[in-house]
């Protein structure tokens, strides 16, 4: 797994979602399509905390030598992730709760700000990564057990699943201006 050429992915799609800003009004930001789906604005807070709060936490504790040093240790759905190099084309629906659904965004700005600290963030990460134990790992829920490198590129690849729900919310706020 190169580190460079995830970064490199990484900021290509960072910068997609980041030119994107520009195409919605705060009205539009928020505006849920029903209730059981999220604003983009809330996609945009989740790719932006989650990555903050979950995957960049698991880099450092494999970073700090706070994981377990294993060899293996990733679960079937792992291995797949993994081996085509992205998450399967579905959705994934989970009830609504204060734990896992993000909360609307203060503002396109906040948005904006937060995804550019977070490139940042992530350029400074990749210069790290290079010197991790690739048997120094953490839990995922779903995965089993990552390293520094594969929490990295599992960023690049939750940014890249979001772009379909981002379509689909896309879609249904041009939908609403006719």
């Amino acid at each position: 797994m190169n580190v460079q050429k995830t970064l490199t992915r990484f900021e290509s799609v960072a910068n997609e979602w980041l030119l994107s800003l520009d195409s919605y009004s705060e009205e539009q930001f928020t505006k849920k399509p029903d209730a059981d789906s999220w604003s983009i604005g809330q996609v945009y807070n989740h790719l932006i905390a989650g990555t903050n709060r979950f995957h960049m936490q698991h880099i450092a504790s494999c970073l700090d030598g706070k994981g377990k040093n294993i060899r293996g240790g990733k679960k079937f759905p792992g291995k797949f992730v993994f081996l085509i190099g992205s998450f399967p084309d579905t959705k994934i629906k989970v009830p609504p709760s204060d734990a896992y659904t993000p909360k609307q965004p203060a503002g396109i700005a906040d948005m904006r700000s937060g995804l550019i600290q977070l490139i940042e963030k992530m350029r400074a990460t990749a210069a790290k990564i290079g010197a991790a134990s690739n048997s120094m790992k953490t839990e995922h829920p779903a995965f089993g057990y990552l390293n520094a490198q594969e929490w990295f590129a599992m960023i690049e690849m939750h940014f890249r699943h979001h772009l379909r729900q981002k379509a689909r919310l896309d879609k249904s706020l041009i939908l609403d201006k006719k």
